[in-house]
Parts: C-alpha cells; sequence; structure tokens
C-alpha cells in the first residue's frame, strides 16, 4: 500500500469518528427539539358487560377501578338487573298500551391485542373490554396539556375536524404526562383547578366529561400522540314511538325527566370531579333530576328521539322516567281517538355508571280481535217508513257498521236509545214529508256534486263499504263515507243542521237490540254488517 493511500484511509477513519460523535451529541438527553403531533381517535365508552366484568385490580385511562370495587359488594341481582334489558308496560286512555324498554348500546369489539393502532400500544391480552369508539362532532373542543413529572408544562386547545399543530421545544428523553380532556361542546372549555401541579390538578363537569392521560418518552424529532377520550358518566338516549301498526301522530310530549329514588345517597349528582393524575372520579352531593331534550314536535311525529342525557352517579343506581304531558291522536277502526296522560311515571329502572343505553318508549294500539259478523240486507218501495230490527254482537271495544248499499237515509234505535237525534239523509229533497239532507263530506263535497257520486250509486263491499259507522268503546258515534266507485277511501261525513249523534251505551258480553228506520223514497235499500272489536291479552 502506498503513503498516499494510507493518509487517504487515515482521514476517512477520522471523518467516519467525528460524523458519530455530532449524531451522538444531537441525541443526547438536555437537548430541545423534539416534537409531538396530535391526532384525535375518537371517543370511546366501556360496553357495560366490560364494565362489570373486569377484574377489579385492572387499570387503565379514566379508569372505572371505583364501580368495579363497588360492583363487587352491590346487590348483586341489582348489578345483573343493570346489565340486561328492562321493560316496564303500562295501560294509557282507550286501552293503549306504552312499552318502555332500557338496554345496553349495542358494542363494536375493541382491536384485537397485537393489531396495530397508529402511534399506541395494542390492548393487552387479558383486557376483556369491549368498546364503542365514536368520532367527536366537528368543532368540539378539547384541551391537551403536558406536564413534566408533577410540574405543568404547556397545553393546547383543538377543534374536532380541524389539523391540531403539536407540542414543541420539548426536552430530549425526558418523560411526559399528557391529559386530554373534552365536555363534548363547541363552547369554551372550563379551566383545571390547581393546574400548576399534576398531583393537584382536578376538572368538575356537570356536562358530558371525556378523559384521557398516557405518558410518553420523547424521542428527537417528531413523536406521535394519539388522544382517545373517555366518557365519564353514563348516556342514555330516549326514543319515544308509535308501532308500524298504530296509525297516528304524538302529539306532545313534555316535562320528561329522569329522577332519583331509592338510596337517595345513589341518585344522579349535580356534577362530578376528575382527578388528572390518575383519573378517578369524585362526585357532588347535591343530587338532582335530569332533563331529557326532546325537540319540537311540529304538527306531530310518529318518532321522536332526544338528545343523549348524561346520569352522573357513582355506583349503580335506580332511576324513574317522568312524563308531564303525553299526548297521541290516533286512529282505530275509522275513529280518532285520543289518549293522554299526566304525570306518568315509570318506575325503577336500573342503571350502571359509565354506561351507554338506550330507552324506547313504543306506544301502540290494544291487542284486540272482531267479535260477530251481524249481517243485514232489505229492498222495499213500499210505505212510508221501513223498520228492520238486528240483534247486535256484545263488544267491549266498540261496534262498526260497514253499509255497502244505501238508498238513501236511515237512523237506529240502540238499546232503547236514538242513534242521532234526526234521521241521516244523504239526499237532496224538497218533499214537505221527507226528512231534509243534513249530511255532507268535512270538506264540503256533497252527493250527486261534482266528482261526488249520489249515494244510491255508490256500491261497496266487504273490503270497501260505501258507508262506515263507528261507535266508539265510550259509545261515541263517527260517521265516514266514501265518494264514488272508483275512490275506495273513506272520508269523515258532518252534519250540516245541528243534528247530533248521541252517546250509546253497547252491552260489552250479551246481545245488542238495533232497531233499524228509514223513510222510503221509491226504492229504499240497506246492505251490510255489523261487527265488534274485542280487547284481548297481548301475546
Amino acid at each position: 500500500m502506498t503513503r498516499g493511500k494510507q493518509l487517504w484511509g487515515v482521514m476517512m477513519l477520522l471523518t467516519l469518528l467525528a460524523i458519530g460523535s455530532c449524531s451522538k451529541d444531537i441525541v443526547s438527553e438536555g437537548s430541545t427539539d423534539a416534537n409531538v403531533a396530535v391526532e384525535l381517535l375518537g371517543s370511546e365508552m366501556e360496553s357495560e358487560s366490560a364494565g362489570l366484568s373486569q377484574d377489579a385490580g385492572s387499570t387503565s385511562s379514566g379508569t372505572t377501578n371505583e364501580f368495579k370495587a363497588q360492583t363487587a359488594s352491590y346487590n348483586s341481582s341489582a348489578s345483573t338487573e343493570a346489565v340486561q334489558e328492562q321493560t316496564k308496560i303500562i295501560t294509557l286512555e282507550n286501552n293503549f298500551q306504552l312499552v318502555a324498554t332500557l338496554k345496553p348500546r349495542a358494542v363494536s369489539p375493541a382491536p384485537a391485542a397485537g393489531t396495530a393502532v397508529k402511534g399506541l400500544k395494542a390492548a393487552a391480552a387479558s383486557n376483556k373490554s369491549a368498546i364503542v369508539r365514536t368520532p367527536l362532532g366537528n368543532g368540539v373542543k378539547y384541551r391537551v396539556m403536558a406536564y413534566l413529572n408533577d410540574n405543568f408544562v404547556s397545553q393546547m386547545d383543538y377543534e374536532a375536524g380541524k389539523s391540531p399543530s403539536g407540542f414543541t421545544n420539548l426536552t430530549v428523553g425526558s418523560t411526559y404526562t399528557f391529559i386530554a380532556y373534552s365536555v363534548n361542546s363547541s363552547a369554551a372549555l372550563p379551566a383545571v383547578t390547581n393546574g400548576s401541579k399534576l398531583s393537584t390538578a382536578t376538572l368538575t363537569s356537570s356536562e358530558d366529561l371525556m378523559y384521557f392521560r398516557t405518558t410518553l418518552k420523547v424521542a428527537s424529532g417528531d413523536n406521535y400522540l394519539g388522544v382517545i377520550l373517555k366518557h365519564q358518566f353514563s348516556q342514555i338516549t330516549m326514543t319515544t314511538r308509535l308501532t308500524d301498526d298504530t296509525r297516528g301522530e304524538i302529539v306532545s310530549l313534555t316535562n320528561v325527566r329522569f329522577t332519583g329514588q331509592g338510596n337517595r345517597a345513589a341518585t344522579p349528582r349535580k356534577n362530578g370531579t376528575v382527578k388528572l393524575s390518575d383519573g378517578a372520579l369524585t362526585y357532588s352531593t347535591d343530587t338532582t333530576s335530569v332533563a331529557v331534550n326532546y325537540p319540537n314536535l311540529g304538527g306531530g311525529l310518529r318518532t321522536v328521539t332526544a338528545s343523549p342525557t348524561l346520569l352522573i352517579s357513582p355506583k349503580i343506581t335506580t332511576v324513574d322516567v317522568s312524563i308531564g304531558n303525553l299526548l297521541i291522536n290516533a286512529v282505530i277502526n275509522g275513529k280518532q281517538v285520543s289518549t293522554v296522560r299526566n304525570n306518568l311515571i315509570l318506575e325503577d329502572f336500573t342503571i350502571a355508571p359509565y354506561q351507554k343505553y338506550d330507552l324506547v318508549l313504543q306506544i301502540k294500539n290494544p291487542c284486540t280481535e272482531p267479535t260477530g259478523d251481524d249481517t243485514f240486507e232489505w229492498r222495499s218501495q213500499y210505505g212510508d217508513i221501513k223498520t228492520n230490527t238486528l240483534y247486535a254482537s256484545g263488544a267491549n271495544y266498540g261496534y262498526t257498521f260497514d253499509i255497502y248499499e244505501l238508498d238513501n237515509s236511515f237512523n237506529m234505535e240502540i238499546n232503547g236509545q236514538k242513534l242521532a237525534t234526526k234521521e241521516i239523509q244523504f239526499e237532496y229533497t224538497t218533499a214537505a214529508n221527507l226528512p231534509k239532507r243534513n249530511v255532507r263530506f268535512a270538506d264540503g263535497a256533497m252527493w250527486g256534486e261534482g266528482n261526488t257520486s249520489q249515494i244510491w250509486n255508490i256500491i261497496g263491499n266487504r273490503d270497501y263499504p260505501s258507508v262506515k259507522l263507528v261507535i266508539s268503546s265510550k259509545g261515541e258515534v263517527s260517521l265516514f263515507g266514501r265518494k264514488n266507485n272508483t275512490d275506495r277511501a273513506l272520508y269523515p261525513i258532518v252534519f250540516t243542521d245541528g243534528t247530533t249523534f248521541n252517546k250509546i251505551t253497547w252491552n260489552t258480553t250479551g246481545q245488542n237490540k238495533v232497531v233499524i228506520t228509514q223513510s222510503v223514497i221509491n226504492i229504499t235499500v240497506m246492505h251490510g254488517r255489523g261487527y265488534g272489536v274485542k280487547v284481548i291479552p297481548c301475546p
């Protein structure tokens, strides 16, 4: 080897040693070239089964240790009920039923052990929690705070939906504690109390408090912090709806609240306080009832869902649901009925903390079955008054007469009580000895005018009667009719001259004597059937 080549080799070795020395200086502890990028991964709530099944000694950010420890000593039947579907049934006016069902929100499994979650350690194999993870709504504010040992370093405020800036100029090689919190709102974030020291820092909230804590040893250059905010209080989403086979609308639903019952110490609290250093929760001793916020019903809705309601409680508790006013307008057997209940109470729902529930109030028609099939048919053109007698079946939820053909007036006497104060006349006539027309459709239409046929030309059948007369379970009478043979819809019919229906007493078990009278004008016809409705136990 020549002397020149030896000299060149020595120079190269010295250069490499110098580069290594510089690199070593760059990563040495005490430099401030570290940055931490923040990414919001969403919010989580443990499933109820997870909250009850985890070992009391396990830990996590935003722990439920207090709840788990309480569950171990709490009445076992109450803790079991808290994780099961709970149903309450109440009978309303007109035999409607309200079925209230509280059940845990369906959950999605957490990522399995070993599944990569960007920048985060995979879940430990022993952690059996199922979680519900959802994104925060755009504009929701959250705060991330950095502590070194016990001392506050800095904080950054962010909004969901916007790319967050990170922490800069952190000390390489140092282990920082990062705390994140939100109250699931776009309003200003609440301030931390005694925040200069991690050991004394706390946050009190009566809103949807979410919390996250982790530690991170920062390396040179860019570091990554994935934030998953965990809900600290229970959530109940309440929906009120009519069943698919119930015709009608929910008209009023006001002053709905969750109230505490039983052990006063376990009823909903006004707020809770989280200790930032370890996520431990404490609770206000002040108890409260909690309003459920339903949207405006407008003219009426078939289904309506309230905003999620927070319940703040230190342990499994029993709550009632109170409804100030519930009004349903519905249609049963062609008759519009209203069912109303003031100060309705649904008692003794068992609720566990840290959980998410759905509470569905389902309102449905009573379970019924038809009773009787009382057919009638007569045709006459002689005399002034035609009288026929029918013995109709008993029914405890109303009776209906379906008239297939009518020419052209009628009245009834039911168990000695006149159906209407005058004969119901559908035909216009000027004859002095005949009843004058005293009915029309509620929209103003008249038989024999425009697209509305004369009553005797409208021919119905069992499925599509020409006239329907409904006597409700309370004895109230309603009348409906078709306008022609093409349109099969039934429209409300009203009186025009002060004639009224009387209230009818219908025998619920024995027969009912129905005497039908008609004024004879040329050919006089009445053909159809009658049938009742009986309330039965629901399957």
